[in-house]
């Protein structure tokens, strides 16, 4: 994004801070101007998404998950695919010499079981495991297809694995009835949570709650999490949106599903700008932010080397932990991938929950 159109939205904003409405819309009507004059496709959607964020500030209006048609389900489908993958070498990494392995799936929208077939017929190395329970916790209430049920069962057979599998709705993961999930003896646990815990940092304690039920009450042997890596969860308005305007100007340069995942995106954008308070729902943390938080509950790293083999991105690791980078000079961070086990009771100090 160019320097021109980025000090417009900065002003804007200031603008918009400082109760001058007048100078705040002499200053939208600079930034949509620009946005024509913007040739890249990509480029002139993420300045209008930010406009329209900044516009929806202004009126004191607060963009919810309703405002999209499915903001997530083909965004499951495209980009997160090949974060999935890596999450699934992961896993059939660490199950190696386990015969019954359990995986409970943290998911807001149902597309799991479409990933996980691709899970089975693409990674067949499971080493010595013969019975998978899936375990699928979803925040909506939904049910296999006939179709992806025996795509899923067909998969599974062609590795030799007995499989079952279990949708469980939940209205909060902070307050998960785990009888529901069964926890057996003898059973090596999993739990994977892509995308939802930066999601639960606005709900007092939420988090905390979570991971008082992996820890404690699940035992899981690992953890997986998979989060954007990005300073989005400050308090103050005008950094908060410095850091996102150039985050999003990177992802939308290295996104190579633009246009199924665009509005996935602008819901983002649309979130972290307009809205404070509980509302902001969207409050990604920087990698070093949540080690810190993640190791104050009672967590260690597991480390497990895995190389990422999509040559969209570069890759940074350190202590088992993959860092997903653009492909900039500078090597902005985008996402990280990270195993985790149970290490210790938490510390007394609280953990991040900024605004």
């Amino acid at each position: 994004m160019r320097e021109n159109v980025v000090d417009a939205l900065k002003k804007c904003a200031a603008a918009l801070q400082d109760g001058n409405p007048r100078l705040a819309n002499t200053e939208m009507g600079r930034v949509l101007d620009l946005a024509e004059e913007e040739t890249e496709h990509g480029t002139r959607k993420l300045i209008r998404d930010f406009a329209e964020a900044l516009a929806w500030r202004a009126y004191g209006l607060h963009p919810k998950y309703s405002s999209f048609p499915s903001p997530a389900c083909k965004y499951w489908m495209c980009r997160s695919h090949v974060l999935f993958s890596t999450v699934g070498r992961y896993i059939s990494k660490v199950v190696k010499g386990k015969c019954k392995v359990h995986v409970i799936e943290l998911v807001k929208h149902m597309d799991g079981y479409k990933q996980w077939a691709e899970l089975f017929s693409k990674f067949g190395d499971w080493g010595d495991v013969t019975h998978l329970r899936l375990s699928f916790l979803v925040q909506e209430e939904v049910e296999f297809s006939k179709e992806s049920e025996e795509e899923l069962i067909r998969a599974s057979k062609g590795r030799h694995i007995e499989l079952e599998y279990k949708i469980i709705p939940v209205n909060s993961f902070a307050d998960i009835d785990v009888s529901l999930l069964e926890m057996r003896d003898g059973e090596f646990v999993v739990v994977n949570c892509m995308f939802v815990f930066s999601k639960m940092l606005s709900e007092a304690l939420a988090l905390e709650k979570l991971l008082q039920r992996v820890r404690d009450i699940m035992r899981v042997d690992v953890m997986i999490v998979v989060e954007h890596d990005a300073n989005h969860n400050q308090s103050d308005f005008l950094l908060r949106l410095d850091e996102s305007l150039r985050y999003y100007s990177s992802l939308f340069r290295e996104e190579y599903y633009f246009e199924e995942s665009e509005p996935y995106y602008r819901y983002q954008i649309w979130n972290m700008v307009a809205c404070e308070g509980s509302n902001r729902v969207e409050r990604h943390q920087t990698w070093a932010q949540w080690k810190s938080l993640l190791i104050h509950y009672g967590f260690s790293i597991f480390n497990s080397f895995i190389k990422w083999e999509y040559h969209e991105y570069e890759e940074w690791m350190e202590d088992g932990i993959l860092s997903i980078l653009s492909h900039e000079t500078d090597k902005w961070p985008l996402f990280f991938v990270s195993a985790w086990k149970i290490l210790t009771s938490p510390s007394k100090s609280s953990g991040s929950n900024e605004g």
